[in-house]
């Protein structure tokens, strides 16, 4: 899988971008803040209808335009080539949809419908928030990444938040004695429903990232740690729990019991919004600690960058070709032995962008391999050209 054509429309700071990316390593070097990593936010944001830094997609619109636009070219070895494009409205737009996506010229029903027919993994220097910050990044984490490999869990989570809003609506109408509980079952069926289908493909996704992840760890550790991966929910799950269908009688019934406390607070307090990720590192499973409280720095990194690595595997597993790997200013942050391993998967095959300041910082043998784009101003430029 690789991105033939790439064109921007006042997208962050480019007015307008075309460009033809090489099949191989792509070296994006400039100064900071000239728009080296706009190029891999678009990319991104392509494959996953979201920008990876932004909270707001209007934040991706250029300053005094009406809409940003991206547009790609895929080739794809298994599902045949494809014309993505995604359209975004500023907050100022007149009229339209706020967001709107079309596949080989044709609009799509749902934003989320473009998700799927482009994988890309995306390493940043904000990975190591993942390992070390608020379960919402943990969660956002699962979602963009499982959303890649799998339509159903889009569908699944959609219904989820629209049951959730409705339902925590109620919840606080009833504690400020708006309205009576008569449809709170209702509500309450329906996130047991989408909610179990989310918490089963969760589990069912991490238990395969978890063999890649503990793979890659130990590769990267010179086999004196091991990574172990464990999904956290917001109510007691057993092991033995594997179908949809058995998680939601666990659902049902913790939510029996927390009734009388979310009717009191005016929230629903069960469910996929609060599930939690956990990393345990150690010399072995059976002595490993929690990694965001007692890891070093340089332990959770090493997480991260295990995370991503296994990440991409398992993406290459599932849909049977290399997704494109976006490097966003990963370098600074890492020792030689974790930047060799950066180095040896530019170079490993398969579509690769990374971003530098400058070529000096990078092995020679890496910058003989690819093509160099420099960035200045929102204005890209060919070395070759």
């Amino acid at each position: 899988m690789r991105v033939s054509r790439l064109e921007l429309t006042d997208f962050r700071n480019y007015r307008t971008l075309k460009f033809s990316p090489a099949p191989g390593l792509n070296l994006v070097i400039g100064p900071n803040a000239q728009g080296k990593t706009n190029i891999l936010e678009s990319l991104y944001a392509l494959a996953t209808t979201r920008s990876h830094r932004a909270r707001r997609d209007t934040d991706m619109v250029r300053f005094g335009a009406d809409a940003a636009r991206i547009v790609a070219e895929v080739t794809r070895e298994n599902a045949g080539d494809a014309l993505l494009e995604m359209a975004i409205a500023a907050p100022n737009g007149v009229g339209g949809e706020k967001k709107l996506v079309k596949i080989n010229h044709g609009k799509q029903a749902r934003v989320t419908d473009l998700i799927g027919n482009f994988n890309a993994v995306l390493f940043s220097s904000t990975d190591i928030d993942i390992i070390r910050g608020e379960p919402e990044e943990r969660r956002r984490f699962l979602n963009y990444e499982i959303a890649q490999v799998s339509p159903r869990y889009i569908l699944a989570l959609g219904a989820y938040k629209r049951a959730l809003e409705q339902r925590n609506r109620l919840l606080k109408d009833v504690k400020y004695g708006a309205t009576g509980i008569e449809s709170l079952d209702v509500w309450t069926t329906q996130i047991i429903e989408h909610g179990s289908k989310i918490i089963e493909r969760r589990r069912a996704y991490l238990d395969k990232l978890s063999v890649h992840a503990a793979e890659v760890h130990r590769d990267l550790t010179n086999r004196t740690e091991t990574l172990t991966l464990s999904y956290a929910p917001s109510f007691p799950l057993s092991p033995d729990t594997i179908t949809a269908e058995e998680a939601a009688i666990t659902f049902k019934n913790a939510l029996a019991l927390v009734r009388r406390d979310e009717l009191s607070r005016g929230s629903t307090l069960l469910g996929p919004q609060r599930d939690d990720l956990l990393f345990y590192v150690g010399t072995s499973p059976e002595n490993a600690t929690d990694v965001k409280i007692y890891g070093s720095q340089g332990q959770q990194r090493t997480a991260a960058l295990s995370l991503r690595l296994a990440e991409r595997r398992l993406i290459k597993e599932m849909v049977g070709e290399e997704p494109v790997v976006l490097l966003d200013d990963v370098l600074s942050d890492l020792d030689e032995t974790r930047r060799g391993q950066i180095f040896a998967l530019a170079l490993s095959g398969g579509q690769t962008f990374l971003t530098a300041t400058d070529v000096q910082s990078l092995p020679a043998a890496t910058v003989a391999e690819a093509r160099i784009w420099h960035v200045n101003a929102g204005i890209v430029s060919d070395s070759e050209g």
